[in-house]
């Protein structure tokens, strides 16, 4: 065994393909003769205190297994550690390196506050131990605070952001890290002999083991379980069969499918990309050129306006980032338009929340899209901001409420872009929706759903009910009023005037 090792620290880069530290950490390996080990953390404590849902949990284990398979192939070994939290990750990986007389430490950035700040603290130690650290911006097409105005200040408009974000590429390029050979050093069984704990590794085992046990937890433990596998495949080969699958068969058309729920199995015709974007099973980068080749490709056949709107969908999320770290209060519950936000008398009813989240509140949209996303761990980016709205105007219940209850259950529960959409649909955030903005649920259904297929779908007690009629909110209620037997609630307020009363609500902070 080679006295010199590298680390090759994975955390939300669960890849081999177009992983910048990873790529860096091989490369230096090879020119240094080393041997590379990776290690990987599970901090179920940290995991529950920042929400994260155990379908994302159960994505990250089996993508594990997968990326050990691949670095095996590499030679390289995989150590899976398990501490409760950040902190307790910052000691134990310093221990590791010790150990395993590691000379040089990989890994690429992670941008919220806790994260941050354990790799300042990770990044002293090391140093005083003789221990190189080398740190990389890989999971964004535009690193953070890279993008400014002419003034050198944050972006709080999207749309300006955004033109910047194409010009920068176009001019500077993308390109893709180059995929590491095999080592001539081979480290898996250094892997095997070290602290592992791969043998566990499944999300009923993980979840009896490390996490603190709750009723909605339990509940959903089988059920994810059961489907996880069939609706997110793990595996870089799976992820981006499905963005190849996608940019072939579904992107020509993204502008306008997007916009229907009831495509692809109910789920939508979105790429569905974003849970593999979430625990970097997927590179953006790759993304990003496979779309633009795309584009170059189909010149003169109408679909750039598609492609280009999907592309926009990549900047957003960049744009979330950036502000982000722009503004590190958002980490702890604050808003962008701080002192809006605390002007707002926000309500804290349960009773309307449980029936929101339940998708029990009489409007058909909203219940269909909250039972979709209790049941897959998805939601339609559409609904994402009808019911959003829903919660935050028309029932003025906090806007933290949902954000959190979102990253509880979504796959693809990423803080920056979930907490951006949420400020943004409360009117409180960058790029904020006019406050007296405020979405139809049942305008939203006539348009995007108009043969009700999505609400029947999912909410199977108006099976029977035209369409006309369930996206109609005055011929509902009737309709319910005069069928008793329907077993759905009618609307406690109409939304005309909860829409009123939420803008009398906004209106009185100014």
């Amino acid at each position: 065994m080679s006295s010199k090792t590298n680390l090759m620290w994975f955390r939300q880069d669960l890849r081999t393909f177009d992983n910048t530290a990873f790529a860096a950490c091989c490369e230096h390996a090879r020119q240094n003769h080393a041997g590379v080990i990776a290690v990987v953390y599970l901090t179920p404590k940290q995991w529950q205190s920042h929400r994260k849902s155990l379908w994302q949990i159960d994505l990250i284990l089996r993508q594990i297994r997968a990326l050990e398979q691949s670095l095996s192939q590499l030679n390289i070994g995989i150590i899976v550690r398990v501490v409760d939290d950040f902190a307790l990750q910052a000691t134990d990986v310093l221990e590791l390196c010790q150990q395993l007389s590691i000379s040089h430490l990989f890994a690429n950035l992670e941008y919220p506050v806790n994260e941050l700040a354990r790799d300042q603290y990770i990044a002293q130690q090391a140093q005083s131990l003789g221990i190189v650290t080398q740190w990389f911006d890989d999971s964004q097409v535009v690193a953070p605070q890279r993008i400014v105005t002419d003034k050198g200040m944050p972006y709080k408009v999207f749309t300006p952001f955004y033109k910047r974000w194409l010009a920068m590429i176009e001019t500077a390029g993308l390109t893709l890290s180059p995929t590491p050979a095999a080592m001539a050093i081979n480290t898996t069984q250094l892997a095997k002999d070290s602290r592992n704990t791969n043998d566990y590794i499944t999300i009923d085992a993980f979840y009896r083991a490390y996490l603190t046990p709750t009723a909605a937890l339990e509940k959903q433990l089988n059920h994810v379980g059961k489907l996880a596998q069939l609706l997110y495949p793990a595996d870089e080969a799976a992820a981006q069969s499905r963005l190849d699958d996608f940019l072939k068969k579904h992107i020509a058309d993204y502008n306008i499918a997007r916009d229907v729920p009831a495509l692809n199995n109910h789920l939508g015709a979105t790429s569905r990309l974003s849970p593999y974007l979430a625990i970097g099973m997927l590179s953006p980068r790759l993304c990003y050129l496979k779309a633009r080749q795309k584009l170059n490709s189909q010149q003169g056949l109408g679909s750039e306006k598609d492609i280009m709107r999907w592309i926009s969908e990549l900047a957003w999320r960049d744009f979330y980032y950036d502000v982000m770290v722009n503004r590190p209060d958002i980490v702890k519950g604050k808003a962008f338009l701080t002192p809006l936000d605390e002007s707002v008398a926000w309500r804290y009813d349960l009773a309307d929340f449980e029936s929101w989240y339940q998708g029990k509140t009489g409007v058909p949209l909203v219940d269909a899209a909250m039972r979709c996303l209790n049941s897959t761990g998805f939601m339609h980016n559409r609904l994402r901001m009808v019911v959003a709205m829903y919660l935050s105007k028309n029932l003025l219940i906090d806007w933290r409420w949902g954000e959190a209850y979102f990253m509880q259950h979504l796959v693809d529960g990423d803080f920056a872009s979930n907490n951006g959409g949420w400020q943004w649909s409360a009117s409180v955030g960058t790029d904020a929706q006019p406050y007296f903005r405020v979405m139809n649920p049942f305008s939203q259904a006539a348009t995007h759903d108009p043969d009700a297929s999505y609400i029947q779908y999912w909410v199977p007690e108006l099976a029977t009910v035209p369409a006309n009629i369930i996206n109609n909110e005055q011929k509902l209620q009737t309709y319910l009023t005069q069928h008793p037997h329907i077993a759905y609630p009618t609307l406690a307020t109409p939304t005309k005037i909860s829409r009123a009363m939420a803008i009398d609500a906004f209106k009185k902070t100014s």
